[in-house]
């Protein structure tokens, strides 16, 4: 297995990374930086936009342009300077998206939570295909690591602060999900689940805020491995690269020593784990 830097560029708290196949680039936001990036892999550039709110999470859309999960609910980003427009302004003060994900037919999944992380004011969101919003749960706290199982027959869900993964039962055509139950509680160890992803295998690979690596846990909530990072917090993880192999990770940059973290808030990519995925799926909005 082979960890290296992806890119230098510094984050506040990386977040929600994404492949493009087609130009060979990966996008990622800095939420309290309120920046996104993207980076081309072929030429090494990365560039950077600056949005006036913090931003959880960002998808692309059909027609190149991308969706952002920001504080006032949802936005509209061209990749041009400072082009930002809210479509969906429906969050109240205090509260911000976090973490987000498009389901197989093209709908976009967020969680919003309390700015101050209030128990129980985090949601989940759902961007339709026709532009309305559906609010699929409440009585969360900070909803993060969506996902789906290679099947689409299961929704994936982290609470962050309540360390639980949970699984529901996904119905592809209408997007109702059914049915939780707890995959995983993990330990009290100081670390918390953050982000993820899903294998083609139906392998979770899990980020543990302040816990230095990675969780790989079965479809059957059975620990794998850890993979170990060398950073405090990694934050998120997707597959990319041109085989769909590459495990692209992001990090928190804040108030770690640096001495023993010099590299965190860059973005990771770790080959040789032997799990992939497909790229990451698109908003059809």
């Amino acid at each position: 297995m082979k960890i290296e830097i992806l890119s230098d560029v510094h984050s506040e708290v990386g977040e929600g990374p994404l492949w493009n196949q087609i130009d060979r680039s990966i996008v990622w936001v800095d939420i309290t930086g309120k920046k996104w990036h993207k980076l081309s892999l072929d030429t090494g550039q990365v560039d950077t936009q600056s949005v006036p709110t913090m931003i959880g999470a960002i998808v692309e859309r059909l027609d190149g342009t991308y969706q952002g999960a920001v504080e006032e609910g949802f936005a509209k980003l061209r990749p041009r300077k400072d082009d930002y427009e809210i479509t969906h302004n429906f969050l109240p003060a205090g509260v911000r998206m976090n973490d987000a994900k498009a389901d197989a037919k093209g709908r976009w999944w967020a969680g919003s939570n309390a700015i101050d992380f209030t128990a129980g004011v985090g949601k989940v969101h759902r961007l339709n295909l026709d532009g309305s919003v559906t609010t699929i749960m409440d009585d969360l706290t900070l909803p993060n690591g969506l996902g789906w199982s290679p099947d689409n027959k299961f929704f994936y869900l982290i609470d962050t602060f309540a360390r639980s993964l949970y699984r529901y039962d996904f119905d592809l055509e209408s997007g109702n999900i059914s049915n939780k139950s707890i995959v995983v509680e993990f330990e009290d160890d100081g670390s918390y689940p953050d982000g993820m992803c899903v294998a083609n295998d139906g392998t979770l690979l899990v980020a543990m805020w302040s816990g230095e690596r990675i969780e790989v846990i079965s479809p059957e909530g059975k620990f794998i491995n850890s993979i170990k990072m060398p950073i405090k917090s990694p934050t998120s993880c997707a597959f990319g690269g041109d085989n769909g192999e590459t495990l692209i990770v992001t990090s928190d940059g804040r108030d770690f020593d640096a001495s023993k973290y010099p590299d965190s808030g860059k973005l990771f990519g770790i080959t040789g784990t032997g799990y992939s995925a497909n790229e990451s799926a698109k908003y059809h909005g």
